[in-house]
């Protein structure tokens, strides 16, 4: 498996599909920083949205990356498209760890908060941006070449399903009360944000985790869904 990743990430790196998301990446983070200070939360939470974006850019395009015959020759070649698949999504997920490590790292080093990032927020705000990475990354996978022939599906439902999933609380306030809760049902990509907002950040137990949590279960149900259909893709 460590070969195939390794193989995988080469792949990417040598077809130059990287640099348009990555690039963009790191000039809107250089931008975002542009005036200081920042408040640290609300910055975190801005960021590891941006993270969230870029994850499913990238996530789309490696896995997009095999044309139909190749990519059939090395599921017979490896013996499992699981295998094949997994090796794909732990590459983008390694990628997209590096440019979290990047969002969380840049604005300590340049100075440009308006306080001391706490071991207790830091964590928690690494967490974050890891956690929206890989849901990013797991909702591009069902808009991949893998589960959907069309580029205009594939590319169009990721950029619809991305914008739902940000724009979901401004969705629960429109709906009456007893739907409210249908939006629990949308990539849950500003759950976090709300709570990180309301946290004070002094303690970790004072933080609500079920949105946490929320990402995490939602992140595995939509790689069990991937693995299936692309397995009947196969």
């Amino acid at each position: 498996m460590i070969d195939l990743i390794k193989y995988t990430l080469q792949d990417f790196f040598r077809s130059q599909k990287y640099f348009p998301p990555i690039s963009t990446f790191i000039i809107v983070i250089f931008v975002f920083y542009t005036y200081t200070p920042n408040p640290v939360v609300d910055s975190y939470a801005v960021t590891a949205l941006v993270v969230y974006v870029i994850s499913a850019w990238i996530s789309v395009s490696m896995l997009a990356l095999d044309p139909p015959i190749q990519r059939q020759l090395m599921i017979l070649h490896i013996g499992s498209s699981y295998r094949y698949y997994l090796a794909k999504i732990i590459s983008i997920w390694l990628i997209s760890i590096l440019l979290a490590i990047y969002a969380f790292v840049y604005p300590i080093i340049f100075n440009m908060f308006n306080e001391s990032v706490t071991f207790t927020l830091g964590f928690m705000s690494i967490l974050n941006h890891i956690l929206l990475a890989t849901l990013g990354i797991m909702l591009a996978s069902l808009f991949s070449k893998g589960v959907m022939e069309s580029t205009v599906n594939s590319y169009g439902g990721l950029a619809l399903a991305l914008i739902l999933s940000i724009a979901a609380i401004g969705i629960q306030k429109l709906l009456p009360a007893p739907l409210e809760n249908m939006v629990w049902l949308l990539p849950p990509a500003l759950m976090t944000h709300v709570s990180l907002l309301d946290w004070t950040g002094e303690s970790i137990s004072q933080l609500e985790f079920i949105p946490f949590l929320w990402i995490f279960f939602y992140s595995l149900i939509l790689l069990v869904t991937f693995l299936s259909l692309s397995k009947q893709k196969a």
